[in-house]
Parts: structure tokens; C-alpha cells; sequence
């Protein structure tokens, strides 16, 4: 019988409760063990904000939606469904962009609605530059700590962009006790890191604890937030979504 490629390697899963299954079972399917160990929690952002957004979308006076992520699809979803409104209401946008295909598929599942645009890489500085130059108002419903940079490249672009904050993002008090010991006894073999938050809360709950592994990035922005706090990135993912993430997990494991 044979042996998937992540056989006998042990995978920290460094993510939200709510997301982190989804990797954890692309890890055991490939007979890998994933440890599961989350450093974030998702908390609801401004659902006044956003339910003003909603109506803004109604009345048509959004130009542009950018969606950077499943948990701001999440947020937008639960405030259209509050408001009474269907899916259909971000089809009064112009444009609906969203940072990579599993934004997508969150939008899909979420309120039946294909984006407009997908950037051929998963960055929010791609989903900046692939946006057309236009007028009228961007819709950015993201995170609390987002980066600025979407915002610029679409003021730049000619739109007014509208930054509502459609989750907070946290960090628990600790680790789970039993994760840490695996850490500190050199039992994981490599770190899952899907986002900059990810890589900062990792370390601030780490501490001064000895560990090991190697990490393996999401993407460049998350590579230089590992670079920043002095972390050695083993391998980045291409494309940089959670089917590049295990492909570059099974490319770290062969190394």
C-alpha cells in the first residue's frame, strides 16, 4: 500500500478554529499528522459600518467591492443577510474583486456570486494593480490590521476607497500546553504560516520557549513578516493560496 507524500511528517496548523480543518484534512489525506494550534481569533469588526456598506451597495453607489479574504466574505455575507438582501446586491457594483480563488469559493458558497476579477497572484498589492483605473467609491470590508497598500494603489487609481472593518483579529492568552511540549521536544516538523498575523501571534505566544520546525510561507508578504521577526522561511507557496500552501508543505518535507 502506498504512502502519501507527507507520511510521517508532523505539520503545526497555526490557524483560526473556524479555518484550520480545512488544512488539517488536506494534511491527513496526504498521511500526514496535522497539530493543530491556533494563535488567532476572529472577532466581528464594525456591523454598523457595515451594514451602512450594504445599503451604499443597494442604492448602487459602489463602484468597486475588494474582497481580501474568506473571513471579510464572511462578515459582508452575514450583513447582506441581515439587511434582507440576497447575493444578488453586490451585483450592483461595477466591479466585484476578489485577492484569490479561495476568496472566491468563499463568495460563491457564501451568496452565490462569481467574482469579476481574480489577480494572477494572491497579494493584496495584485488585487491593487489589477483593478481598473475608474471613479466612484471602493468598498474594502477587511480586516482591523489590514494593510494600507490596496487602499493607495485604488485612491491612485481615481476611486474613493471606504475601508470598513469587517473583523478584528486576536490572539488567545496561550498555547495549548501539549503543542508546546511537542515544540520544545522537536516533534513538529514543519510550520503552516498562512498570514503576517499568523507569524506575529506565533511568536508573542511562543516567548522565549526553545522550538523547532520549519517554516513554509503563504506568500510574500507573509515571508517578509517571518523575515522582520527573525524566522527562516524553508519554502514559499506558488500560487499563493491553500493549494500552493500544501504543495510547498509536500516540497518542505522532500527537502
Amino acid at each position: 500500500m502506498s504512502r502519501g507524500p507527507l507520511a510521517g511528517v508532523r505539520v503545526l496548523v497555526p490557524r483560526a478554529p473556524a479555518q484550520a480543518q480545512e488544512l488539517a484534512d488536506r494534511i491527513s489525506d496526504l498521511d500526514g499528522e496535522p497539530v493543530i494550534a491556533p494563535v488567532l481569533t476572529i472577532e466581528p469588526g464594525d456591523p454598523a459600518g457595515l451594514a451602512a456598506a450594504v445599503e451604499e451597495l443597494a442604492t448602487g453607489e459602489v463602484a468597486v467591492v475588494a474582497l481580501t479574504s474568506p473571513n471579510g466574505v464572511d462578515a459582508v455575507a452575514d450583513a447582506v443577510a441581515a439587511a434582507g438582501h440576497g447575493g444578488s446586491v453586490l451585483r450592483r457594483a461595477g466591479t466585484i474583486a476578489v485577492v484569490g480563488a479561495g476568496t472566491a469559493a468563499r463568495l460563491v458558497r457564501r451568496l452565490g456570486v462569481r467574482p469579476d476579477l481574480i489577480p494572477p497572484t494572491a497579494t493584496t498589492e495584485a488585487l491593487g494593480e489589477a483593478i481598473e483605473p475608474g471613479t466612484g467609491r471602493a468598498l474594502l470590508p477587511r480586516a482591523d490590521l489590514a494593510n494600507p497598500v490596496l487602499s493607495r494603489l485604488l485612491a491612485d487609481k481615481g476611486y474613493e476607497p471606504v475601508e470598513v472593518v469587517a473583523y478584528r483579529t486576536g490572539r488567545p492568552d496561550t498555547l495549548d500546553p501539549a503543542v508546546l511540549k511537542r515544540l520544545e521536544a522537536g516533534e513538529v516538523d514543519l510550520l503552516a504560516i498562512a498570514s503576517p498575523s499568523t507569524a506575529r501571534n506565533l511568536v508573542a505566544l511562543l516567548g522565549d520557549r526553545p522550538w523547532s520546525g520549519r517554516i513554509v510561507s503563504i506568500g510574500p508578504v507573509t515571508t517578509a513578516a517571518c523575515e522582520r521577526l527573525g524566522l527562516t522561511v524553508a519554502a514559499e507557496a506558488s500560487p499563493h493560496d491553500l493549494d500552493g500552501l500544501v504543495a510547498a508543505l509536500v516540497a518542505a518535507a522532500h527537502q
